[in-house]
């Protein structure tokens, strides 16, 4: 249990670290992968709803004390992105690779429509201008971390398949 603990403390950590010091260098275009996102959403998948919501809320709110950004908005968005993808947790059913990867830009959707509903109330804007925002900043963030998403969406289901031989 602890050690299960730790090593997700550590690919939190790790994700965190990378995103705000190597992730802004490989942007392109202006469009930067989300590896917070991709491991709250790998830790939703394993581990169940209540930590998913826990480590989300916990996870948003450091990046709120971290950003300029309104306090709170990260901390509501990444507790529904991460309450989001655990419905789809591995102790309810069984995904494969590509149910996985249509979650996981789900998930990118359901974090960025939070952050930008807040803006726009904030903003006094309406919410038609969603759609447009969705389209040109979400989709191809979460499409480029798809890109790291791969190699541990595949690691894990051989060794599952290795397991059950």
């Amino acid at each position: 249990m602890i050690k299960t603990f730790l090593k997700w403390v550590a690919l939190f950590i790790c994700a965190f670290v990378l995103q705000t010091t190597l992730i802004p260098s490989i942007s392109i275009m202006g469009v930067k992968p989300d590896l917070l996102v991709l491991v709250l959403f790998m830790m939703a998948i394993k581990t169940g709803t209540m930590p998913a919501i826990y480590v989300g809320f916990l996870l948003g709110l450091a990046q709120d004390l971290y950003s300029p950004s309104i306090l709170g908005q990260c901390a509501l968005a990444k507790t529904l992105a991460g309450f989001f993808a655990s419905l789809f947790n591995e102790k309810i059913m069984r995904l494969d690779p590509i149910f996985l990867i249509v979650i996981l830009v789900f998930t990118f959707f359901v974090n960025d429509i939070a952050v930008y509903a807040v803006h726009f109330v904030k903003s006094g804007n309406s919410f038609n201008s969603i759609a447009p925002e969705l389209l040109m900043s979400t989709l191809p963030r979460s499409l480029y971390t798809l890109l790291f998403a791969i190699i541990p969406i595949l690691w894990e289901q051989f060794s599952v398949v290795k397991i059950r031989r």
